[in-house]
């Protein structure tokens, strides 16, 4: 077979070291003299205080002129060699469950200069700094800060001032600063200033902006009022774009003014489809209200989650390929994007699958597969050693803590830890900032194989430049392959599976993944783990049987085989013993359906019909992928009622996704009225549910491609801060994942991950009258209580339940969704 090598990635340290016995260790928090503001500029760094700078002008209504300003920029971090100084002084924070200190603060001359991190804590990690001078919006929020004056323009040939001035201002990114020692948040800032003008302006004439109250880089600046050749914040479209033959294109058009609430515009308000070539109308469509801001939504707490009017725009009916952008009468357009019968999706999906690679585990990282270079981490060979743990993730909080004993996620987990050194602890993904790799991530390569089984002759030619490309298996088979092999290296000889490898707290602050310092355990076998990858397992075998690999399926057949008999045995026990009364709620019904969908997995591949009975017997807890499964097996394998049973509830739950879609406002399906769209869960981020797949896979039935291409606009681009929420896709994305791999030492955060995305912030960790409500509250505005749930989205590092994301959720989803609309036949 034919394999593509990855260069060798080494990073090499010189280090220099005056030991820390040199530096005088502060043990109280208060140090006088000591500035804790974190961010602020270096005073000898000589960075340039670059003003404010007015980066767009463009209506967002009629009669409503939107100034965007840009202030500050993150000077980024990175890490030297540490050589203490006799100013220095060392705080230590916080330690794991083991004894082992966590955090190491440096302070010298009364400035932070970072944390340090590595081998013998020789490296200081340095702070990000701002620079730049932050907008006067005392001033920016009068109306006789502004002058607007027009040659051509009668109505401002004198030069006026708007009749009224609203402000919106969000973070555009946070420094990634030690929350000990910062207590003020420093930022850098997006403010839109919305000018309501006397009169609306004239297409084609020349408007003098001028700003002399502001302290902005230019006082003054020229806009020429022509809607089909501006950006407007007010048009949201997707900038992932279409396929010619997608059955429904729609974009958006809404403001929210900040400190002036929402906007109505008049329903029939013209449209068009303009050529980014020829800059020619190509398509003329008239507006449709698609939610009012008076109507409450019938996804998550009911409330209105728009604040303002949503106004639809409808290019269904047009399929001609090339890129274009839809632009609105008098307003301005939204940002590009491609109609086409091929590359759209299949791009969109390449850049997912991309953000998975760049969380392997045990392999170096770095051209020709990704820009993010990055040394192999977490493998035997380079001297780091995992250790069994006699807890297993079915009683940890990072899984189930199924007896509810474990308070901080690590105690139980540590508090197992034996002197056995597990070697074969390496591989999979690693997740998000905590570089664990869990059990439940399975969820993305249960995904990817099911892709192929949909469409095996699409996937068999897609090349995702892998280090794999270019063998007889297909990519995205080994990519799945990757992910639950390091599961099976772990199964023991009984046939239990380990849930997971785990450091003994979370990341130090400031240090990568290669750095760490701190204990590394795998999770003891547990029969929840154990159904978990046997499911997967026994898909990988059918999968490689389905593209001509027996041997290959037989391996991993054995493999699944014997972690079901397995947990089989150990689930009876486990109901069966003194500590099962002590068992929440929560664990005994997140079981059942793992085993279900194990059985059918299993007889699927073995046709042993004690699976069957099994999946029969358990069916109640069926979820739809165990359904799927059932409705496409021969005929002669199923009960027929069963299989028709089944067939009924994935269109029964497909047809409750079209209807949660239609009753909310930008058409989601992820989440359900009554209950909170809290943070973590991606409602917005997801572009569609699964469900709609397997539904429209089957059936064929329109209305679920429509609805699973509605639903996945707003993570598109189509939103109201017209950002895509996956990284590197699209004109403008999300650029502050929570990546400490990156940030930790000054890369770009990489391509391809998806984010949790907004949610309702009185369900997550910036409730109201939290600390991280009030460090937004200290860099947006107005408060953020204030902001209506699809505007509220916050590309900051450090706003986690925003900005982190996990491979089952919502990265798993999203190349699935993406992957079927690329591969639909």
């Amino acid at each position: 077979m034919k394999r593509i090598n990855i260069l060798s990635l080494v990073l090499i340290f010189s280090l220099s070291l005056t030991g820390l016995s040199q530096t005088k260790v502060q043990q109280d928090y208060y140090i006088p003299g000591v500035s804790t503001r974190v961010g602020d500029p270096l005073p000898s760094t000589g960075a340039k205080q670059d003003l404010p700078e007015i980066v767009n002008v463009a209506p967002v209504a009629h009669d409503i002129l939107c100034l965007e300003i840009d202030a500050c920029r993150i000077i980024p971090g990175r890490q030297i060699p540490y050589t203490a100084e006799p100013g220095d002084f060392i705080r230590k924070a916080d330690t794991t469950g083991l004894g082992e200190v966590r955090h190491i603060f440096v302070t010298r001359d009364g400035f932070p200069l970072g944390t340090l991190v590595g081998e013998g804590r020789r490296t200081l990690a340095l702070y990000e700094r701002i620079a730049g001078e932050h907008l006067d919006t005392e001033a920016a929020g009068k109306a006789d800060s502004y002058l607007i004056s027009s040659a051509g323009d009668s109505n401002y040939a004198d030069g006026v001032q708007p009749v009224k001035v609203y402000r919106k201002s969000r973070p555009s990114g946070w420094t990634d600063s030690s929350w000990q020692l910062s207590r003020n948040q420093t930022y850098t800032g997006r403010h839109y200033i919305y000018l309501v003008l006397p009169a609306p302006l004239k297409t084609g004439q020349v408007y003098k902006i001028n700003a002399p109250g502001l302290n902005v880089s230019h006082s003054s600046v020229i806009y020429v009022h022509d809607p089909v050749m501006v950006r407007s914040e007010a048009v949201h479209s997707s900038q992932i774009g279409f396929r010619a033959d997608d059955p429904d294109k729609n974009a958006f058009l809404s403001v929210w003014l900040g400190n002036g609430g929402g906007y109505s515009y008049p329903e029939d308000i013209e449209f068009w489809l303009v050529d980014e070539k020829t800059n020619k109308k190509v398509f003329t469509g008239k507006a449709v209200m698609q939610w009012r801001s008076n109507i409450p939504e019938g996804i998550g707490t009911k409330a209105n989650h728009v604040g303002t009017d949503l106004i639809r725009l409808d290019f269904s009916s047009f399929s001609t390929p090339g890129r274009y952008r839809v632009c609105v009468d008098g307003i301005g357009c939204g940002y590009p994007f491609s109609i086409d019968q091929e590359s759209t999706w299949k791009h969109a999906f390449e850049i997912a699958m991309k953000g998975l690679f760049i969380l392997r585990s045990g392999i170096p990282l770095g051209p020709p597969f990704t820009d993010f270079v990055r040394p192999r981490v977490f493998h035997p060979d380079d001297g780091v050693k995992v250790y069994q743990s006699t807890t297993p993730l079915l009683n940890s909080g990072n899984g189930l803590n199924a007896l509810g004993t474990d308070k901080d996620n690590f105690g139980n987990l540590v508090a197992g830890k034996t002197d056995i050194v597990e070697p074969e602890a390496w591989g999979a993904y690693m997740d998000a900032g905590d570089w664990d790799r869990r059990i439940q991530h399975l969820v993305a390569q249960r995904l990817q194989f099911e892709l192929v089984e949909m469409n095996p002759e699409y996937f068999r030619d897609l090349c995702l430049y892998i280090p794999e490309s270019g063998n007889d298996i297909p990519d995205l088979v080994d990519e799945a392959l990757f992910g639950i092999d390091m599961y099976r290296r772990l199964q023991t000889e009984e046939g239990g599976i380990r849930g997971g490898v785990e450091s003994s707290e979370h990341p130090i602050e400031g240090s990568t993944s290669w750095q760490e310092t701190q204990t590394v355990l795998v999770y003891a076998p547990d029969h929840w783990s154990s159904y978990i990858y046997a499911g997967v397992a026994a898909r990988a075998a059918h999968v490689l049987k389905m593209i001509g690999k027996p041997e290959d399926a037989r391996k991993w057949e054995v493999s699944a085989v014997k972690a079901m008999e397995w947990a089989e045995t150990e689930y009876k026990k486990w109901m069966d013993s003194p500590d099962y009364s002590k068992v929440t709620d929560r664990a005994k019904r997140a079981i059942p359906p793992e085993r279900n969908l194990a059985a059918i997995e299993i007889y699927r591949i073995t046709k042993n019909k004690k699976w069957h009975d099994l999946y029969l017997a358990t069916r109640e807890n069926a979820r739809s992928e165990a359904l799927f499964i059932y409705t496409r097996l021969d005929k002669s394998l199923v009960n027929k009622k069963t299989a028709q049973a089944a067939l009924d509830s994935i269109i029964a739950e497909a047809d409750r996704a079209v209807r949660l879609s239609a009753n909310n406002a930008f058409g989601i399906t992820n989440g359900a009225a009554g209950r909170p769209m809290a943070g973590f869960q991606s409602a917005y981020a997801i572009p569609a549910s699964p469900v709609l797949v397997r539904a429209h896979y089957l059936t064929g039935d329109q209305k679920y491609l429509k609805t699973i291409i509605r639903s996945g606009l707003y993570s598109a681009g189509a939103n109201p801060f017209n950002m895509v929420l996956t990284t590197g896709l699209g004109s403008n994305s999300v650029k502050h994942a929570l990546h400490e791999d990156t940030r930790h030492n000054g890369q770009p955060c990489p391509t391809g991950i998806t984010v949790f995305g907004p949610c309702e912030l009185e369900y997550s960790t910036a409730k109201s009258g939290t600390e991280l409500e009030s460090r937004l509250n200290s860099t947006t505005y107005p408060e953020v209580a204030t902001w209506p749930t699809a505007e509220a989205y916050f590309d900051v590092f450090w706003f986690v339940p925003q900005n982190e994301y996990v491979v089952n959720n919502p990265m798993a989803q999203t190349e699935y969704i993406w992957g079927y609309l690329a591969s639909r036949r």
